[in-house]
Parts: C-alpha cells; structure tokens; sequence
C-alpha cells in the first residue's frame, strides 16, 4: 500500500486466546521480518496453536493476513541423576582398586532421567597426581530420554603409570551444561 500498517501475531488454541505480540509498524510498500519469542506455559501433552498474522492492534485487530497451525507437544524438563554408585573395574562403588599396570581400567555408572525432555550426561575423571592424561578423561556426551535410564561408560588405560603407586581419581557424572549429577572418589594402585 501507499501508507504504513499496523500488525500484530495472535497465538490461540481452540479458540482461546494464549498470547498477543506487540504491534508492530510495516512501512509503506515494505516487507517487515519478524522475530517475536514468547514463553507460553502449558499442560503437558499435545496442543494444537493457531499463529495468525493480523491487521490493525492487540487484542482483536481486523482482517486475519496469515494463518498457521502449529502442532505442540508438552513435555517436562530433564532431570537426570546418577543412579547407586559407579562400578570401577568390575566392583560396585570401590574406594580403591589394584590393577596389573597396562590393563584397562572400565567405569560404568547408570544415569536416570526422571523428567519428560531429553538430556545427556558424560562420565569425567581427575587425578591426583597429573597422570599425563591416562587417568584424566572426558566421556562423550550421551542422550538420555525422557523416563529412561542410560547406563555411562569410560575407560582408563593405565599403561603408563608408576608401579606400586597409588593414584587419587575424582569421578564425577555431568550434564551437557557441566553441572555436576554426582561424585566417587577412589584410589588406583598398579602393581
């Protein structure tokens, strides 16, 4: 057209209305792109949402421009946490371990989503002393869906530490944002 409009995006379901944007001004013989975010708190489950593109302001505008459906499903966020203790070399929640130098060492620890959302965690160790990174690993990160329980696994190789020593590792299970799920603590000794 030859004069500036005036727009706005109506969201409803069944009819009733959920969320109206501001008004927002398109220009005289101009396209406007949008990029409206809005929070919208519902039920879980599925939800059918109408965006329409309106003319005119909040809440009723006139003539309907555009209009789409949009098919929703609710679900909760992850909540993810270890489950019991780690098994470290085939024993369950150990606090020291003794192991022929050169032989692999595998962790195993269950992670369990309690929540709806899928979420992803990783097994990390740190030594004590600094091991040239054979006891210092990152696992990679690993999908867990919601209601589930995925068990983590991470392996050590042990080729290069000292003899009749004992190393001090810090385990721990994380999320995909690093917050810590749980902890174990446990000694490697090689003989």
């Amino acid at each position: 057209g030859n004069a500036d409009g005036v727009a706005f995006i109506k969201v409803t379901e069944g009819g009733a209305p959920l969320w109206d944007s501001p008004s927002f001004t398109v220009p005289a013989g101009l396209t406007v792109n949008t990029n409206l975010h809005q929070t919208i708190t519902q039920a879980l489950g599925l939800h059918s949402l109408m965006a329409e593109l309106r003319e005119g302001s909040p809440p009723l505008g006139s003539r309907v421009i555009m209009a789409d459906t949009v098919a929703l499903t609710v679900v909760s966020n992850p909540v993810l946490a270890p489950v019991g203790l780690p098994t470290i070399g085939g024993q369950v929640g150990p606090t020291l371990i003794t192991i022929v130098r050169g032989n692999a060492i595998s962790i195993t620890w269950a992670c369990q989503n309690s929540g709806g959302g899928s979420g992803q965690a990783r097994l990390r160790t740190v030594a004590n002393p600094l091991t040239a990174g054979q006891l210092d690993q990152v696992g990679p990160l690993v999908n867990i869906p919601g209601f589930s329980t995925v068990t983590l696994i991470l392996t050590l190789s042990t080729g290069f530490l000292a003899g009749s020593f004992t190393y001090q590792v810090v385990l721990t299970m994380e999320d995909s944002g690093g917050n810590i799920l749980g902890t174990h603590s446990f000694g490697v000794s090689t003989i």
